[in-house]
């Protein structure tokens, strides 16, 4: 009996809380962007996961308590002091609680300014799309002037390696030049792994800072190491944005003074990289069409003959093993060292018609020029690409790159954010959006589970008080406002509507059997006080080792645990005395019009 006395006391709240808790991670599921797919599984889990727990705890646990609970009288020391304590909470609460009912107003008011106050906090916490996290691994980038030979190259690499072998936290390393699409020689890349972190003293993130200052030291390169990209064939910087506009030359002017302003006046930028490559020497083939006319050769014989000496043609493919599906071009051009300069490739000769050699610069010339690598596109305009790892929060760093590009660019060019910078833009607006309608949804949950369009309100007062304090614990320890986090604050909905929910149910029973409404609270909220502080420091405790950076994965869960925890503690503490206050205030209104339309009516029939 005391089994089913107890779960009728508080099925109510449960189902409640259950159905709140759906109500918050159906939206989650359905967020669009990268953020939708991170977190999709989570909120299935989730809400899977609560659903089930509420079934266990209407009827399993009842029923396991009905069999095997046995209240016992006689208590150790380790019982008494816990009890001590709580008694002692029972109190401190039930004279505060008394305290705030006397001064509702004033403890309003003083809600209001805390809240209010979590509007300095919002600007002043970094923001981010995803946290540093220490993955083990990163990237070494290595460039040489443009036109610089392979051997050239592979010198400056090999000085990259030395820095790396020097390096007591890097466990093996893997380079190679002339990789991606574009396979440039004055390009080389260092692909490196670091050991286990409980092995190694230092941190990544600590890590790539040193050691750009070291690889900034090498002559004749720019080398500079960058995080592992999210998305395979991309940079992992986390601000990437391009310049852009309908004229190369005048695109590659705009983007140096924007990189040069950045360098000299924003030096928590940390290194800029320009993406920008527009100075190859080469050299221009022009053709006397005429005089090669008149010796039997046209102008495809003359660009082939120097196309295939000096570049190469693929001409046939070649099988080791036939069957095994592995083919092999065989490239034609000159032998190695034959084409040193330019007076070799005017000493080429060509065979005409009539079996005549003739020398290639009798019919043409060459002309020794720069002219573009690579040419960057974007959205169908001319664009320059920037990379950068700054050493402040992202949201700062776009700021200030939008600021220096709106000073500098004309009309008709313009600065686009990409990689994580854009999908940071994107993910808040998905995040606000599911936040509105988690909350609308929780809303009409309490509306249709309490029959009442007001209570719902005051469950809800909560929300703000754990916002705050999941801001201020984000601010205090150094993390930033990331997808992450900002689930944790979508978390938060559901948890603390939790606590409110256990306050209000009960004061509305103590109502129903006819106490007044500051008696009901003031009866029914030091009741609920214990399982509110069990609840909440069982998650409180639970996020604790994630909180404090134990255990593998800490980087990335770390910000969504002290959100929450931050938010927990604030509400908790907070919720305890404002949401009976509210309670009283508008029930109490509510009812003193209730009383003077019922005097009216009353009035009118005499």
């Amino acid at each position: 009996m005391a089994a089913l006395n107890g779960t009728n006391q508080v099925v109510f709240a449960i189902l409640a809380t259950t159905l709140a808790l759906v109500a918050i991670f159906l939206p989650v599921g359905f967020m669009g962007g990268i953020i939708g797919r991170f977190f999709e599984s989570f909120a299935v889990v989730v809400t899977v996961g609560v659903l089930i727990s509420y079934f266990v705890a209407v009827t399993l646990t009842p029923m396991l308590c009905s069999r095997y609970l046995r209240v016992q009288h006689d208590h150790g020391r380790l019982y008494t002091l816990f009890e001590n304590g709580f008694l002692t909470m029972d109190r401190v609460y039930k004279r505060l609680l008394d305290a705030a009912l006397r001064h509702r107003w004033v403890t309003v008011g003083l809600a209001v300014l805390l809240v209010l106050s979590s509007g300095w906090f919002f600007v002043h916490v970094g923001k981010a799309f995803t946290p540093q996290e220490d993955e083990g691994q990163f990237l070494i980038i290595v460039r040489t002037p443009l036109g610089s030979s392979i051997e050239y190259t592979d010198t400056r690499l090999r000085m990259v390696e030395q820095v790396l072998a020097s390096e007591k936290s890097v466990r093996n390393y893997f380079t190679a030049i002339g990789l991606g699409g574009q396979g440039q020689v004055n390009q080389g890349f260092a692909f490196v792994r670091m050991y286990p972190r409980d092995e190694r003293k230092e941190r990544q993130q600590d890590l790539l800072p040193r050691l750009n200052k070291v690889l900034a030291t090498i002559p004749g390169a720019r080398a500079f190491a960058t995080p592992v990209p999210m998305i395979s064939g991309q940079r992992g910087d986390p601000l990437q944005f391009v310049v852009r506009g309908p004229q190369i030359d005048r695109v590659a002017q705009y983007a140096g003074r924007i990189r040069d302003r950045l360098l000299a006046e924003h030096p928590e930028l940390g290194r800029v990289d320009l993406d920008l490559q527009l100075d190859l020497p080469q050299l221009v083939l022009d053709v006397d069409r005429a005089r090669a006319r008149s010796l039997g050769l046209d102008t495809f014989d003359v660009a082939l003959a120097a196309n295939v000496l000096a570049g190469g043609v693929d001409v046939a493919k070649y099988n080791d093993s036939p069957g095994d599906g592995e083919r092999y071009d065989i490239r034609l051009k000159a032998a190695a060292g034959v084409l040193a300069d330019v007076g070799d490739m005017r000493r080429i000769y060509l065979r005409n018609a009539d079996g005549e050699m003739i020398r290639l610069d009798t019919v043409a010339h060459f002309e020794e020029t720069i002219g573009p690598a690579v040419i960057g596109r974007y959205n169908l305009q001319y664009a320059a690409n920037f990379y950068s790892t700054p050493n402040i929060a992202l949201s700062a760093a776009v700021n200030i790159v939008r600021e220096v590009a709106r000073e500098e660019l004309p009309l008709g060019y313009g600065v686009l954010m990409l990689g994580e910078a854009k999908e940071f833009e994107q993910t808040a607006g998905y995040v606000g959006f599911a936040f509105i309608l988690a909350t609308a949804l929780v809303y009409m949950v309490l509306a249709s589970q309490f029959n009442s369009f007001i209570q719902p309100i005051i469950i809800m007062v909560a929300q703000p008080l754990a916002i705050i304090g999941g801001l201020i614990a984000l601010w205090l320890t150094g993390h930033t406002l990331n997808i992450f986090s900002m689930i944790g604050m979508i978390l938060l909905i559901g948890l603390v509507a939790k606590n409110s929910i256990l306050l209000v149910d009960l004061t509305n029973q103590y109502r129903a059997r006819g106490m007044a409404i500051d008696e009901a609270l003031r009866e029914a909220c030091p009741i609920r006080m214990r399982p509110v502080m069990m609840t909440s420091l069982t998650l409180i405790l639970a996020l604790m080792p994630a909180a404090s950076g134990l255990g593998a994965g800490t980087d990335t869960v770390g910000p969504l645990a002290v959100a929450v925890i931050g938010g927990m503690i604030s509400s908790t503490l907070l919720a305890l005395v404002v949401v009976p206050v509210v309670y009283s205030l508008i029930e109490t209104a509510l009812e003193r019009r209730a009383r003077s339309k019922l005097s009216g009516v009353v009035s009118q029939i005499r």
